[in-house]
């Protein structure tokens, strides 16, 4: 019987095979699994960081308390465009720069203005005669002089209305085509001229023409064609019994009325831009002046307000001499800081005069629409400022701000000027109010010196300015709430979401486990099999080999009882 080795190792290795397909096939999925779990745990490293933000978030959003919001408020408004500010603005019944639409109703912005006025009134009211007026305006005197001129320097003198040849003689006229008497009638030409420019308008060679005597006469001072179309008891026409040609005598008195037109638009837009400049600029110096001074007022009021709480607070802890130290200590405090960001007030003080300025113009461009009460104009400046304050948190928010909280800034900005203007609106009511306390006449009617203002003034700014900065503290807080509330909300909802895709991180992690835990398995189970698979091939290799040698041994048998029988035998 031959001896044979039985081996149950695993089948071997071939390391001299040069095809790497499979090893390649292998290395690629492992690269890309590994992959899968850096991101899921990148992910869910950064899930958790946005939930701690979140949960940060929702802690922070508490509204500040009602006291302080009053105190700061109540002060940035005494101190600010609907309080103290105002008195150093001139707010007048229809602006600071008379408009022609002003001007017809006697709303007047100058004394020289309302000298124009009186003075345009009396010439067409009938107290004063109106062959004086044409007289005394210089409305004829140069006419003879240019009457000689034409007659020596024309050959031929022609009827504008006619077209026909005049005679150099007193039957040739020279006519205001807009008559004087509508000139001195209207109300812009006494607004934007002196009685000698109008004068010299109506007497401008572009509001001459050469007509007869009867019919210049006849036309006096109606316009052209009303004269035109007036007709005599035998029902004829101006046009007719003159010889007017209608289209002539209708083309000379339209570019007439252009000339005129042209004259009084050029010298309103020197009047207003004139006036505007001057108003504007004086009320741009004067906030700008006192937007630097309101700065130094409001940090001085809160810092003085701070160390009064803090006296009350401590109260019976301190000394006369150990309060005063400690209030000393604040002001220097407050000085040094002024003196540092002195030129964030400067830039204040700028933009503050440059707002004025603009409002000014403002108010003026309404008056072109509207006649605009004092305190409505107060309103309208206050209110501007209030609107540029919140352009200007729409266009260019703070570094760090969001859209949504820049807008929502803005519209709290809109919120306090509506407020604060019509706050304004009180401060008449209460100085009639004081004025009228018994015994407190005198002092309400003491002028304050550079200002230019009565106490009652003041006090009426002042309290008008509190009542407004109180109701805007309320309404500003309520504002934050709600918000709050609503961020709240959505943070919740925020968080519940940021929560479940932790939780989805979570399950691929868990999952990637599960699947190397897998691969683990699947990979030892086919190991196994494979000991298995050769365990049974080398049984069975075993297996016939036991049987060969029970045959040889079978056959050695046999050969040994034959050859025993043989010898028997």
């Amino acid at each position: 019987m031959e001896n044979e080795n039985i081996s149950i190792e695993d089948e071997p290795v071939d390391y001299l095979n040069d095809d790497y397909t499979d090893t390649i096939n292998e290395l690629s999925k492992l690269s890309e699994l590994e992959t899968v779990k850096i991101e899921i745990n990148e992910g869910l490293e950064e899930a958790l960081k946005e939930l701690d933000s979140l949960h940060d978030q929702f802690s922070k959003e508490d509204s500040a308390k009602l006291l302080d919001l009053c105190k700061n408020t109540v002060i940035e408004t005494v101190t600010g465009q609907f309080g103290l500010s105002g008195l150093f603005i001139d707010a007048k019944d229809g602006g600071n720069v008379t408009t022609a639409r002003n001007f017809e109703k006697g709303v007047t912005s100058s004394d020289a203005d309302k000298k124009k006025y009186e003075a345009f009134k009396a010439n067409n009211d009938g107290s004063i005669d109106w062959q004086e007026v044409r007289k005394s305006g210089g409305y004829d005197a140069p006419l003879p002089q240019k009457r000689k001129n034409e007659f020596n320097s024309q050959e031929v003198i022609i009827d504008a209305y006619t077209g026909k040849t005049l005679p150099k003689d007193g039957r040739a006229h020279l006519d205001h085509i807009v008559s004087a008497k509508e000139i001195e009638s209207n109300a812009k030409n006494h607004l934007f001229k002196t009685p000698e420019e109008r004068a010299k308008m109506a007497t401008n060679d572009k509001n001459l023409a050469w007509t007869e005597a009867s019919a210049n006469q006849s036309k006096g001072d109606l316009k052209m064609n009303e004269w035109l179309d007036k007709t005599d008891k035998q029902g004829i026409s101006k046009e007719e019994k003159f010889g007017i040609d209608r289209n002539m005598a209708l083309k000379e008195d339209k570019e007439a009325r252009r000339f005129i037109k042209t004259e009084i638009s050029v010298a309103a837009a020197k009047k207003y831009g004139a006036e505007l400049l001057a108003t504007g600029g004086k009320d741009a110096a004067n906030m700008a002046a006192y937007s630097a001074l309101g700065v130094i007022l409001r940090e001085f009021t809160q810092a003085v307000f701070e160390e009064i709480r803090t006296t009350f607070r401590e109260r019976g802890k301190e000394t006369l001499k150990e309060i005063f130290v400690r209030f000393k200590d604040r002001i220097g405090v407050v000085i040094a800081d002024i003196k540092a960001k002195w030129k964030d007030i400067f830039a204040g003080s700028l933009e503050a005069g440059l707002t004025a300025f603009l409002s000014n113009i403002v108010v003026f461009a309404i008056n072109l629409f509207a006649t605009v009460l004092k305190k409505i104009v107060k309103m309208i400046r206050a209110g501007f400022v209030s609107l540029c304050q919140a352009v200007k948190m729409l266009v260019n928010p703070p570094e760090g701000m969001d859209r949504e909280e820049a807008n929502y800034q803005a519209l709290k900005i809109l919120t306090a000027g509506l407020i604060g203007a019509a706050s304004l609106g009180l401060s008449a009511a209460i100085e009639t109010f004081l004025k009228a306390i018994p015994g407190l006449q005198p002092l309400m009617l003491f002028p304050i010196p550079l200002i230019n203002k009565t106490v009652s003034d003041v006090v009426a700014v002042t309290l008008s300015a509190l009542a407004g900065g109180i109701l805007t503290t309320i309404v500003l807080y309520f504002m934050d709430k709600c918000r709050a509330e609503a961020k709240k909300d959505k943070l919740r909802i925020q968080l519940i979401t940021q929560s479940g895709v932790v939780v989805q991180y979570k399950i691929a992690q868990t999952y990637c486990v599960l699947a190397d835990a897998y691969n683990f398995i699947s990979s030892r189970a086919d190991n196994e099999m494979k000991r298995l698979t050769n365990t049974y091939s080398a049984m069975q290799e075993h297996g016939k080999t036991v049987d060969d040698a029970a045959d040889d041994y079978e056959n050695t048998l046999s050969k040994l009882r034959e050859r025993r029988r043989q010898e028997d035998n």
